[in-house]
């Protein structure tokens, strides 16, 4: 129990990369198009909120975050996505090198998550780097193929989701083991 308190955020991430990875496999077109809606409610939502805290601060303290500005920002791209979904498949290159330049930022943030698990003489520091490569391996392959087509582009990236949602999900559990076994 104390391990899913401690990983719930980890845990539906996972879930959320395997799931909608399926879903893209499953049925691209269609999916797709549910998957952009969805996430155009959570981004509005996330939004709302944000902007709700901005409110309920205090003005000093509010101002020296970003709050409303991040707010606004969420809630215009859940718009954007709830009711101008039509344009995200007519710009969906664009968008696929974004995500690909994304994939390879998330893949960085591992890299150095390995070497701080290196540094810190971590056993298991190698399910990081594997985890880091698959990111910007695949993000590399997304953001140098901008042309692929969509339907391939849809397909693709639901294996990289599914493929990285389970590493991600076997090295939670790895690191788990192996903090119980070091206790």
């Amino acid at each position: 129990m104390k391990f899913l308190k401690e990983n719930w955020s980890a845990i539906l991430t996972i879930v959320f990369l395997i799931v909608v990875g399926i879903l893209l496999l499953v049925n691209p077109a269609k999916y797709s198009m549910i998957i952009i809606n969805v996430a155009g409610v959570l981004l509005a939502v996330i939004g709302i909120v944000d902007v709700i805290k901005y409110f309920r601060q205090q003005p000093e303290i509010a101002a020296k975050g970003s709050g409303f500005y991040s707010g606004a920002i969420m809630i215009t791209a859940g718009v954007l996505c709830l009711f101008g979904g039509k344009w995200f498949t007519e710009v969906f290159p664009i968008l696929a090198v974004l995500y690909g330049v994304f994939q390879i930022l998330i893949g960085y943030r591992k890299l150095q998550g390995m070497v701080d698990a290196l540094r810190m003489h971590h056993k298991l520091w190698w399910l990081k780097a594997i985890g880091a490569g698959i990111s910007i391996l695949f993000g590399f392959i997304i953001t140098l193929n901008p042309g692929m087509k969509l339907i391939s582009i849809w397909i693709f990236t639901g294996i990289t989701l599914i493929i990285e949602g389970a590493f991600d999900a076997a090295a939670m559990i790895l690191q788990f083991r192996h903090s119980k076994e070091a206790a």
